[in-house]
């Protein structure tokens, strides 16, 4: 049910890399609004039970570890607040989601309006205007070069299970400029998490959080021949 929304924008050196822009989030449904603000805050609050209560009793905790609260709760021990499930969340949440039909939503909207014929485990997703490329992975590194809400492949492609730390750099190939560097902040990989969210019987329930965890992730290997 992806959508290929990705519009072409302009970069460095005026070499066109494609572009992802969220989608408006006017008109979403209020009740879908107010379950998001409530899951950002049992998030920010580190409230697992609370957290657990969201989740419809079918909840799938990612491709291939389980389905219910109890399996989420093995598989990510949300009990700790230094479960990386926090962290994880913050970043889901942070970012608008996308709007399949008045009953289905994700969060974030990458994964969601990534093109379908490029391979998601190549490349990141700038999620703003303005994302920074550095020469080196510091702060106080040279600028190269910046993206707005532009798809930039990766210097070296990921695995599954999608796992990038808010707190450092991530290495990207830029087609001009070659190698550089963008806060992994500032970039979010369509195979990552996503959470989907559906209305059932007039209230909206938390059925899902996964990032594909197969060798060959279900949606992922039909899009191997598209590699150049």
């Amino acid at each position: 049910m992806r959508l290929a929304a990705a519009l072409p924008a302009q970069a460095l050196h005026g070499k066109e890399l494609l572009r992802i822009e969220p989608p408006s989030e006017e008109g979403l449904d209020p009740a879908l609004v107010d379950f998001v603000t409530r899951l950002k805050a049992i998030v920010a609050a580190r409230k697992h039970l609370a957290l657990e209560a969201l989740m419809a009793s079918t909840f799938r905790v990612d491709f291939d570890t389980g389905k219910g609260p109890v399996a989420f709760r093995l598989h990510w021990r949300p009990q700790s607040a230094s479960s990386p499930i926090w962290g994880i969340l913050e970043r889901v949440l942070a970012l608008p989601g996308h709007r399949y039909s008045e009953t289905l939503y994700v969060l974030p909207y990458v994964y969601a309006r990534f093109p379908f014929d490029l391979d998601p485990l190549r490349h990141v997703v700038a999620v703003r205007d303005g994302v920074n490329l550095m020469a080196e992975p510091k702060p106080d590194a040279a600028r190269v070069g910046i993206l707005n809400r532009s798809i930039i492949p990766l210097a070296n492609p990921v695995e599954p299970p999608v796992l990038i730390a808010s707190n450092g750099f991530i290495e990207l190939r830029h087609p001009e400029i070659g190698r550089c560097f963008a806060a992994s902040a500032d970039v979010y990989n369509p195979a990552a998490h996503r959470a989907f969210f559906e209305k059932r019987q007039g209230q909206w329930r938390w059925i899902s959080l996964a990032a594909p965890t197969l060798k060959d992730p279900p949606g992922l290997n039909l899009q191997k021949s598209t590699i150049r």
